[in-house]
């Protein structure tokens, strides 16, 4: 055997032994330490879970209109509406003398559909006899006077309307022709936003009926709108539109306002429902008394709270230096599918010392108006993704769903980390977070109708687990 053979031989029994030397490790959902370095895992952590109600649920200038309604097995009997104003979207524009109508409808771009769709829907667009405020935010429990009668309604089977893309609701007769009488009657001129105002205070989109709430996204580019078409005079077709107002408009935005253009309303009858007697803010219902299980909705202000009771036992006047610290959270078996489908993502909002929501004020500004014009909101601070200040408001963690593992995996290494350092009489720093629990919410985003049963860590399946790697410092 020549030489260079035999240091290859060398090596590789080099590098068995060292294999061999190291504890032989289990994988769960974490990059495992060997324990022989003074790594130590534990699942056995107590988690507990509850249903809270916060029902204060901001939905003012979301990009998504919601309307319609579902019986939810869990949560009761959910209905949406939207209420907005419109502003012009052709400014310059005249019918002529003899227009040939072709249509008249307020067509809405789809964006989601939560619930049975296959089922007969009704909804219906109506005019408000009350303007909405610019100088205040709206929230999901907010509604606002409407005429009973409609301008327009449409029914229809969801799964058609989706092959189209979009919802069309035909407008009566005569609504149309006050529309043709306003543009006319402008027709040397723009179309003023004051004008369209004083023509229509704006609309509320609401549901007659059916099984799915419907999610319309509004947008520059996707406008939802009211469209005209028709054959004009020169015998060329043509489409008039008034556009859902944008949430945002140089025209009307002066510093330090919400400048509130549309919003969603949404309840629910809780009544029969496991949690039917959640009606005070804070309020919590344990899993225990709901069969192990926990629900999240966000536009109903329904989430979930973790907390972690005995974490102090893990201390033991000891320091611990948390390596890895993962929550594995599933939806309960069965509870989902293609009609009522998991959020998107999972968020956690911090608590403070006496387990309420710890509030930021955000104002920024929106460039693309070319001045100084500054938007404002008040948010929820939420636990920060590894490697970002953990005070921080700006890199929130999100769990997205795996559907390999069935669950949402959240990182809480740094967060947990804090938590021990506050449980800790020998730490003396300021990097420490009360052991007060934290918030699941879900997607914050626009989809906030989609909802999720969580299942408990006192489930027999798939049950919520606090996975740690930590080290006992000496």
């Amino acid at each position: 055997m020549n030489l260079a053979a035999v240091k290859n031989l060398f090596y590789l029994c080099c590098v068995v032994c060292l294999i061999s030397a190291c504890n032989k490790s289990t994988t769960i959902g974490s990059e495992l330490q060997p324990q022989n370095l003074g790594v130590i895992f534990t699942d056995t952590v107590t988690v507990e879970a509850s249903t809270i109600f916060l029902d204060s649920v901001a939905t003012t200038n979301r990009e998504i209109i919601l309307a319609g309604e579902y019986i939810d097995p869990f949560l009761g009997h959910i209905k949406a509406a939207s209420f907005f104003n419109v502003q012009p979207f052709n400014k310059t524009f005249s019918f002529g003398s003899n227009p040939q109508f072709i249509s008249a409808v307020f067509s809405l771009p789809i964006n989601f559909v939560y619930g049975d769709s296959t089922q007969t829907q009704t909804l219906s667009l109506h005019r408000l006899t009350e303007k909405i405020n610019p100088n205040r935010v709206y929230y999901n429990y907010d509604m606002l006077n409407y005429e009973p009668t409609p301008v327009g309604t449409y029914t229809f089977v969801g799964t058609q309307a989706a092959v189209f893309g979009k919802i069309e609701i035909p407008l009566d007769d005569n609504f149309r022709n006050d529309i043709i009488a306003l543009v006319n009657a402008n027709a040397n001129d723009e179309l003023t936003q004051a004008e369209l105002d004083d023509f229509v205070k704006g609309f509320a989109l609401v549901s007659q009926g059916g099984n799915a709430i419907w999610g319309f996204r509004v947008t520059d580019q996707i406008p939802a709108a009211i469209e005209i078409k028709f054959i004009s005079d020169s015998g060329s077709e043509q489409i008039y539109r008034i556009a859902v107002r944008n949430a945002i408009s140089a025209d009307d935005v002066s510093n330090e306002r919400y400048n509130s253009q549309r919003f969603n309303h949404v309840s629910a009858n809780r009544a029969g429902t496991p949690i039917q007697s959640l009606t005070t803010h804070y309020q919590t219902i344990p899993s225990a008394a709901t069969n192990e299980m926990t629900f999240i909705q966000e536009s109903l202000g329904i989430r979930t709270k973790v907390t972690f009771p005995y974490l102090k036992e893990l201390v033991k006047n000891r320091t611990i230096a948390i390596n890895k610290a993962d929550l594995v959270v599933f939806p309960v078996e069965n509870t989902h599918n293609q009609f009522f489908k998991l959020p998107r993502r999972l968020d956690m909002l911090r608590l403070d010392e006496n387990g309420k929501l710890i509030k930021y004020f955000f104002r920024y500004s929106e460039p693309r108006l070319g001045q100084g014009v500054f938007i404002q909101d008040t948010l929820d601070a939420r636990v920060q993704a590894e490697g970002n200040n953990p005070f921080g408001f700006d890199r929130p963690f999100a769990a997205t769903f795996n559907s390999i593992s069935n669950s949402y995996n959240m990182e809480i290494t740094t967060y947990l980390q804090y938590v021990l350092n506050g449980l800790n009489p020998r730490y003396q720093g300021v990097n420490k977070f009360p052991n007060s629990g934290f918030i699941l919410s879900s997607d914050l985003s626009n989809t906030a109708v989609f909802r999720m049963i969580v299942s408990s860590s006192k489930r027999n399946t798939r049950k919520m687990q606090l996975r740690i790697f930590y080290t006992i410092v000496k």
